[in-house]
Parts: C-alpha cells; sequence; structure tokens
C-alpha cells in the first residue's frame, strides 16, 4: 500500500533541456501550492542552476553532472553513476518524473520513495520505476507539454497551478549591468536568438541579417545576438553588416545563463526560433515573438503565449505527413517559409509586443497588455 500522508520531502525532475527546464516550471509551483510546507529539490543538469535557482517555490537542487556520469560503462564512470544514484536513495516522500525517459525514471527508482508518479506510457520503459503510473490521455486539451505535465500531477489528485515566471539572479543581474556598461548598450534593445539545438529549428541567417537592419531603422538602438561558444560562427553569421554591424553585440559565449537571462529581462523584445531563449524569454513575462517551422506550437509554444507565434507556411503540409524536426535532411528548409516581412507585420499586429510606443511598453511592464 502506497503512503498518502502529506509529503514533506518532494523531487521533481527534469534534467534537461534547458527549453524544457524553463517550461516545467508550472509543475514546481503546483508542487508548492499543494504543499506549503514541503523541501522541494529539482534533480537538474549542472550548469542549468540558473534558470530557476532564485525560484521562490524551490527550496534546493540536486545537480545531475551528466558529463562526469557520460561514460558510465567505464570503470569510474561506474562508480560516480552508482554513487550518485546512491546519494538519492531515502531523502524524499514523493517523486514526480517529468522527463519520463528509462534515465529519469531510474533516478526516481533509485530514491525508493513511497510515492514515484510517471505516465503509465512514459518512453524508453521508464513506467518500470514508479509505483504511481498516470494515464495519458491525449486529447486537444493537454496536447501543449506543459499542460501535459501537468495532467501528470492532476492524474495524482495535486491540484495544478499554471505559472511559469522565472526569476532572474540577482548577482547574475549585476554582472550583466556590468557588461552592458562595458560594452556601452543602452537604450532600447531587441535580443534575437538565432540558435536553436537542432538546424532545422534555424531561420536563414540572411533573414535574420535583414530583421536587424529593420529594427534598428524602426528606433531599436540595440540589436542583441545571443548563444553559446559552440554557436559563435552561426551568430556571426545572423549579424548584419555595415553601418548596422555597429549596433549589434555578439553574446555568443560571453554571457553565462544567468546573464543571458538578464540580458532578455533587459530586452524591449525577443525573437526566437523554438529553443531555450524562447521559453526563458516568456517566463521572464517579456514581449516577444517566436518562429516556429518543424515543430507544432500546439505543443511548444511559449506556454499561454501561443499568440506570439509566427508560423512557416510550409509547416502545416511537413506536419501533416509526420515531418519530424529531427531529420537532418530538412535543413532550414521549412523555416524559410518564414519571410521577414511575416515577422514585421506580426509586430505591427502586436504592437505592444514590438514595444513601438511609450504607452505600450508601460502596458507591457505592468502586465496589462
Amino acid at each position: 500500500m502506497l503512503c498518502v500522508s502529506t509529503p514533506l520531502r518532494i523531487l521533481l525532475i527534469r534534467p534537461s533541456a534547458l527549453g524544457d527546464v524553463a517550461r516545467s516550471v508550472p509543475v514546481l509551483v503546483s508542487l508548492r501550492s499543494a504543499y506549503p510546507e514541503a523541501k522541494i529539490s529539482w534533480l537538474l543538469q549542472d550548469g542549468f542552476e540558473d534558470v530557476v535557482r532564485t525560484h521562490p517555490a524551490l527550496s534546493a537542487i540536486v545537480p545531475f553532472p551528466r558529463k562526469q556520469l557520460a561514460r558510465w560503462w567505464t570503470p569510474r564512470g561506474l562508480r560516480d553513476s552508482f554513487a550518485f544514484l546512491n546519494s538519492l536513495r531515502g531523502k524524499f516522500d514523493l517523486v514526480v518524473d517529468a522527463q519520463g525517459l528509462f534515465r529519469s525514471g531510474l533516478f526516481a527508482w533509485s530514491t525508493r520513495a513511497p510515492r514515484r508518479i510517471g505516465f503509465r506510457d512514459a518512453k524508453e520503459c521508464a513506467a518500470i520505476f514508479y509505483n504511481e503510473r498516470i494515464r495519458n490521455e491525449a486529447t486537444e486539451s493537454n496536447r501543449h507539454a506543459v499542460q501535459r505535465m501537468l495532467s501528470l500531477l492532476e492524474g495524482a489528485s495535486i491540484p495544478t497551478v499554471r505559472d511559469s515566471r522565472l526569476y532572474t539572479p540577482p548577482d547574475a543581474q549585476e554582472r550583466w549591468s556590468d557588461f552592458a556598461r562595458r560594452e556601452g548598450i543602452s537604450g532600447r534593445t531587441a535580443l534575437l536568438a538565432t540558435t536553436s539545438r537542432w538546424a532545422s529549428k534555424d531561420w536563414p541567417r540572411s533573414h535574420w541579417r535583414a530583421l536587424a537592419e529593420a529594427l534598428l531603422a524602426r528606433g531599436y538602438e540595440r540589436i542583441l545576438f545571443t548563444g553559446t561558444a559552440s554557436e559563435r560562427a552561426q551568430v556571426a553569421a545572423a549579424m548584419p553588416e555595415g553601418r548596422a554591424r555597429l549596433s549589434s553585440i555578439d553574446l555568443a559565449g560571453r554571457t553565462d545563463l544567468g546573464m543571458t537571462m538578464a540580458a532578455i529581462q533587459s530586452s524591449a523584445l525577443v525573437i526566437s526560433n523554438d529553443s531555450a531563449a524562447l521559453h526563458i524569454a516568456a517566463g521572464l513575462q517579456r514581449p516577444l515573438l517566436s518562429l516556429f517551422g518543424p515543430t507544432d506550437p500546439r505543443e511548444s509554444a511559449p506556454f499561454q503565449r501561443q499568440a506570439s507565434v509566427v508560423q512557416s507556411r510550409l509547416a502545416a503540409e511537413f506536419l501533416a505527413l509526420g515531418g519530424h524536426y529531427r531529420d537532418r535532411n530538412i535543413g532550414d528548409k521549412i523555416m524559410q517559409g518564414i519571410e521577414v516581412h511575416d515577422v514585421l507585420s506580426a509586430l505591427d499586429a502586436a504592437q505592444h509586443l514590438a514595444g513601438l510606443s511609450e504607452s505600450s511598453v508601460a502596458l507591457v511592464e505592468e502586465g496589462i497588455a
């Protein structure tokens, strides 16, 4: 028989990817609302801590050393893996696996928690590790990834809260302010997140260059291009040439995650592929536009911000035929179905998102628009 007493030690498992971590916050908030006295920990890939470490609903982070355990089949890897799994044992009363893969299921089982909740149809046979298996009802209302995670709690009779707000760490905000001062970043900025984990989600570089020039012509004083160190070449290729380059700032590899959050927080507009930056911007409640091609916005759009989506005119047929964004042969073909004028038209149709007037910026900042 399962223990049904009020849990005092809860573990949320969602180690990765970064965008998925950012949009899993409603699960955390729901657990805090349901169990206000509990200590709630989040098992999270190391390096991703900044995205949630100052969230008021979170008590602690359990870092998952992914790189250290990547070679788990080696003698040292096996030793470190067993040590990590053993470190989870006996510390939690309730575990929620919001990822639903073999690895996350194994983490759940390793805790030996009295309640280990996951979907009955979890991938990679992860359900064998749970003792509360929730049926995943495939309906239009829970098609979105966030709603699907919340339905996991609802199936376990845990009330849910649709609050996806993120909080930039104050120390990261200070580092960003110092950086921005040194780089001369001031005035109204637009942040462009031009990369993603999969090339099929990337808008063509030439389109980003043209968009940056158009935004400068519309009164933005700085265009920020964000990315990781490994994406420097891709980011550089998306930056405009000539005079527009002087107002463009390349952040690739120059900011850590917390500073990137602060850069997003300070921007008057964020435009992004379907990537982590998009979901972070949504969580930080910034004006944004999201560019979608080979992924379905009904599943992956910023939660409760579906109106921000600009979808490729080629996407419907691609998705209807069962196309998948992991197909390496499609390149940016589907994303080519979004033209620069489509994005500018979307900005014109939602002036409060673009921050084109002082009154619209004020409304956005106050959460009214």
